[in-house]
């Protein structure tokens, strides 16, 4: 299956049923989250349009809530058709609350109080901005291979050797200038996963913030990659790409802003791409040359590589 993409408005053959009876008690219980709470939402990808429709969404705090009305939901054929729906939400990158019908009908007002109580803590932990990082772990190792080659003839007296994956992510974000808390995706071969696999799910802090990191296996990889950029788009506010092929230029384009910005650089006025940021090759051997992606902010991706086998910046 697919990523699933953001929530998307009524399909054409939708016709609006109204509010049940637990939804509207719902509703008039919410008072300051009425202007915020949306309802009647739904979610699908390219090709199952408007797959699963939701009650109720706070899209900023990435949560659903979800009324079950009881005749509805206590078939065992609907309780697995729940579930399953309960997964792909989460996939979407949302949080699902659910209430019974009992519980809206005997004290509405607790479940929404529920409901501002979770809204409020995620936004008090939730970030200024949301931060993505996609590696391609073969760019990646290729790219280290080449580095510690070069750095030991360089350094012949230091005996470097290959950083670790959660290693080289932290280092990644020094050298991006970065700091908050950034998703990691690392696309990998599923023959070179067992390699990495410990580091799926691993939540690394450092004095600027937190990496969690997830593996992502296929055997398209590099495809797989571009589609789940565009496809987990709406929940990222600023994109990073450790990569440098032009099968990136479409995917990471298309989420990145339409128009160039300007900037002043020592007396000088520059055009470059907002929004996103590269480790990459140098200009000398970049795939990027004559494309917006050129126009990205950028650093070599021998500089994190160097500092995360133990040199200082001075001796790259």
């Amino acid at each position: 299956m697919r990523p699933p993409g953001q929530p998307k408005s009524a399909p054409a053959w939708y016709r609006d049923r109204g509010q049940s009876y637990i939804e509207k008690q719902f509703s008039a219980e919410l008072g300051d989250l009425a202007d915020l709470i949306e309802s009647e939402h739904w979610f699908g990808d390219a090709e199952k349009h408007a797959r699963y429709r939701v009650d109720f969404i706070l899209k900023d705090a990435r949560l659903i809530i979800e009324l079950d009305g009881h005749a509805y939901h206590s078939t065992k054929e609907q309780l697995e058709k729940d579930a399953i729906r309960q997964r792909y939400l989460t996939r979407a990158g949302y949080s699902v609350i659910r209430f019974t019908g009992r519980e809206i009908n005997r004290d509405p007002a607790a479940c929404v109080r529920e409901v501002r109580e979770m809204y409020k803590e995620r936004m008090q932990r939730a970030p200024a901005k949301y931060r993505v990082l996609y590696i391609d772990y073969q760019f990646l190792i290729r790219q280290m291979s080449k580095a510690k080659r070069f750095y030991q003839n360089l350094h012949p007296d230091k005996s470097l050797q290959m950083p670790s994956l959660d290693v080289f992510i932290t280092h990644a974000v020094g050298w991006l200038h970065e700091k908050s808390f950034i998703t990691a995706f690392v696309f990998v071969p599923p023959e070179e996963e067992y390699y990495i696999k410990p580091s799926d799910g691993q939540t690394t802090e450092y004095d600027k913030g937190e990496v969690r990191i997830n593996v992502m296996a296929y055997d398209l990889y590099s495809a797989e990659l571009g589609v789940h950029m565009e496809s987990y788009a709406h929940l990222f506010d600023e994109f990073y790409l450790v990569a440098d092929d032009p099968i990136y230029i479409l995917p990471l384009r298309s989420v990145l802003p339409a128009k160039l910005s300007d900037r002043v650089l020592g007396g000088q006025n520059f055009e470059f791409l907002a929004g996103g940021k590269l480790l990459r090759k140098g200009n000398d051997e970049t795939t990027f040359v004559g494309t917006d992606l050129a126009k990205a902010r950028w650093q070599d991706v021998w500089y994190p590589i160097g500092t995360a086998m133990g040199l200082e910046p001075y001796e790259l």
